[in-house]
């Protein structure tokens, strides 16, 4: 059977690193070591999946951890060794790799974290108090997109006199024209000068 390596998407903050495995696998086996993690498991497609990955830097193998109940794919929480500025890179080698990339959703710079804080609810790690249902309520309308509404107007543009664009149209064709007569003759230049 033919191993398959999984895209795995990846966010970091200055303690620790989230990594999604995108496989939707069965009993995973991840592995960590102080500077790679290893994964394998049988895809519920029945494809193996594996991989094995040299860190950027060393993390704390004991302290890091699964979760494989909480969402469709498996997510590791790896404990950085040394908590500090963010590694910006995943990989020792530093290589762009075609099944490693960012993941936007968790990302968050340097100087937007705050002391303390957590990446909202990423797997079953305890990261914080993030209800999405408060923030999809929050963005208001999203839910059936009952509450949408209309344009609700287009300030600024009450005193308009709708009678003049009629003007406006016959201007614009008349300079289409225009443009179209001029491509033509420009056209049949072109090709004068090219017979020569």
């Amino acid at each position: 059977m033919t191993t398959q390596v999984p895209k795995i998407k990846w966010a970091e903050r200055p303690d620790f690193v989230y990594i999604t495995i995108e496989a939707d696998v069965e009993s995973p086996v991840v592995k960590f070591e102080s500077n790679k993690i290893s994964f394998e498991g049988k895809g519920k497609d029945g494809k193996q999946y594996s991989f094995s990955y040299d860190l950027f830097k060393e993390i704390d193998a004991d302290k890091s951890s699964t979760d494989f109940k909480t969402s469709r794919y498996p997510r590791l929480k790896l404990v950085k060794k040394d908590a500090g500025p963010y590694w910006n890179f995943l990989l020792k080698d530093k290589k762009k790799d075609k099944f490693v990339e960012t993941d936007w959703t968790l990302w968050k710079d340097e100087d937007e974290v705050e002391e303390n804080e957590d990446a909202g609810k990423f797997g079953n790690f305890d990261m914080g108090g993030m209800d999405m249902q408060q923030m999809m309520q929050g963005m208001g309308g999203m839910g059936g997109m009952g509450g949408m509404g209309g344009m609700g107007g287009m300030g600024g543009m009450g005193n308009m006199n709708f009678d003049d664009m009629d003007d406006m149209e016959d201007l614009e064709d008349k300079e289409g024209e225009e443009g179209e007569k001029k491509n033509t003759e420009e056209t049949e230049e072109t090709k004068l000068n090219s017979v020569d």
